[in-house]
């Protein structure tokens, strides 16, 4: 590496240098002063020594860095950009203004927890750390992040590990007599929007996938089944379903039949199945209008719990579901643990029976007989 001070034509002083690896010429770069020209030279032996760049001036802040990270994502999937967007808005002002190299994992891990004092739901609070971790990945790909990375390194977050976050309670499922009790009531105002939660109760797909379902979307054979291969999110363009490869088959019951053969009668075989009153694709503002006392979402739950306590498999229950089988026992595992307790009474009834009978209880555990 060289710095020679050079004239131009004009008899104007500047400095050339030259940086070279071994023997090879890598670069060359001109400057008005020699501070300048040693400044430059010396960040460019810092690349050739370590590989990577330096760490940003003091003066690049976080905000600077969420501006150039959602500019790099606007290209993406609308619905993943809206909630980058929407998760990055936990950064406080003062966090903004702050220059990069001195956010740590401190400052992360305590947003996070705020968000769960302040009744949010772990599964929420998960999304704003995976966008986090992101923003910070994103950084530390373009060698602006020298410290240790804020969300992979922080102390881990018991509320947030995967079955905690996604583990569905007794409290989370509506029962079987508050779902008829709530379409009772949506049906006396609107039997249409009745259907289409009882329809969602006993498929258990998601609501971008109901407004989707097209007619022909209907086998009868070997047996009456739901296809699904798309999801159509109110504002945004339709997609495959969410995690979830090809089509799935969702075998229908006697009722979901009868609701899908009812909502397609009269249209063609590429029209949608639910629309609304002006024959439109159904949207999310129409179904809020009938509140049921429990997130939409809960009906897919009642689906799933209700193949469950039939004795479904649980491969099938997520194969129907569109979810991993780990997924299902990750949610789900109260109603496999209900099972247990229910098989596990049914034994001790047996057992006391001959007590009841005027027996021993020791009679059942001996297998010689009674015990003296």
């Amino acid at each position: 590496m060289s710095i020679e001070a050079r004239k131009t034509k004009a008899g104007k002083n500047y400095y050339f240098v030259r940086v070279k690896s071994g023997r090879e010429l890598v670069a060359t770069k001109a400057f008005a002063t020699k501070r300048e020209a040693e400044v430059w030279e010396r960040d460019q032996k810092h690349l050739l020594e370590t590989g990577r760049p330096l760490a940003p001036k003091r003066t690049y802040t976080l905000e600077k860095l969420v501006n150039e990270f959602i500019e790099a994502r606007a290209v993406g999937n609308p619905h993943t950009v809206d909630t980058d967007r929407n998760n990055l808005t936990v950064l406080r002002p003062e966090l903004l203004r702050r220059p990069l190299a001195s956010i740590h994992a401190g400052d992360i891990r305590a947003i996070l927890t705020a968000q769960l004092r302040n009744g949010k739901k772990p599964s929420t609070v998960a999304r704003t750390k995976t966008t986090l971790s992101a923003l910070f990945t994103y950084a530390a790909d373009r060698g602006l992040l020298h410290q240790p990375h804020p969300v992979r390194t922080m102390p881990k977050i018991p509320e947030l590990s995967t079955v905690a976050q996604r583990a569905v309670g007794p409290k989370d499922v509506p029962t079987t007599s508050q779902i008829e009790a709530v379409l009772a009531g949506v049906r006396e105002r609107r039997a249409d929007i009745a259907d289409v939660f009882e329809f969602m109760s006993l498929t258990g797909v998601r609501w971008g996938e109901l407004r989707a379902i097209r007619v022909d979307w209907l086998a009868e054979l070997p047996l009456p089944q739901l296809l699904i291969d798309r999801s159509h999110s109110d504002r945004y363009d339709e997609k495959s379903p969410k995690s979830w490869r090809g089509t799935r088959q969702i075998p229908l019951s006697p009722r979901a039949l009868q609701i899908f053969q009812q909502h397609a009668r009269n249209k063609a075989p590429g029209d949608y199945l639910f629309t609304n009153e002006h024959g439109g694709q159904l949207s999310v503002g129409v179904v809020r209008k009938f509140p049921l006392g429990f997130r939409r979402h809960a009906l897919r739950h009642y689906a799933a719990s209700t193949w469950l306590r039939i004795g479904t498999p649980i491969h099938e229950v997520a194969e129907y579901l569109g979810d991993d089988p780990r997924t299902v026992l990750a949610i789900y595992a109260h109603i496999l643990g209900e099972q247990q307790r229910l098989a596990h009474a049914a034994r001790l009834a047996a057992a006391e029976r001959p007590q009841l009978n005027g027996g021993h209880l020791g009679d059942t555990w001996s297998p010689s007989g009674p015990s003296i």
